[in-house]
């Protein structure tokens, strides 16, 4: 259980430095809950349980109710409320392929602990050069950023 809280604390780092500025909890059969990071003062994990330590109260979340946890940048994208179709794969030549109607402006590819790796502004990028393992792309259009998670094998 301990490589959870671990996992979620380098995604939570990861968000920040990529700009992301709003926290969405996602629950199995619930409505979500968004949370600007500006009123997160402290994030832990207690057994089973996320604390979010908020304007000096403390919220709590079962683990095992959340169905998913998202980061948005939803101040960087003004006048766009609509989703940004977006899908990432690697061919068997070893290159990200991204396929969007929108243009792209940039693709960027962190390893996990957030360290830039490789950018290109091309719908291709090679990646044969990565070690194996897991990567987040963010991928830069005219209507706005969607990071995606891919595996290099």
């Amino acid at each position: 259980m301990k490589k959870l809280p671990t996992f979620l604390a380098i995604l939570f780092s990861f968000a920040v430095v990529q700009s992301q500025n709003t926290l969405v909890i996602n629950f199995n059969g619930n409505p979500s809950e968004k949370i600007p990071f500006s009123e997160i003062q402290k994030i832990t994990f207690d057994a089973d349980n996320m604390l979010l330590k908020i304007a000096g109260s403390t919220n709590s979340y079962l683990l095992d109710n959340i169905a998913s946890i998202t980061f948005l940048d939803e101040l960087g994208v003004k006048g766009f409320t609509g989703v940004i179709g977006v899908n990432v794969y690697v061919n068997s030549l070893g290159e990200i392929v991204v396929e969007t109607p929108h243009q792209i402006n940039q693709l960027t590819v962190f390893d996990i602990t957030g360290k830039q790796v490789a950018l290109s502004t091309q719908k291709k990028m090679n990646v044969n050069y990565l070690n194996t393992g897991i990567y987040i792309l963010k991928v830069v259009t005219e209507k706005g950023i969607v990071n995606k998670k891919f595996m290099k094998k």
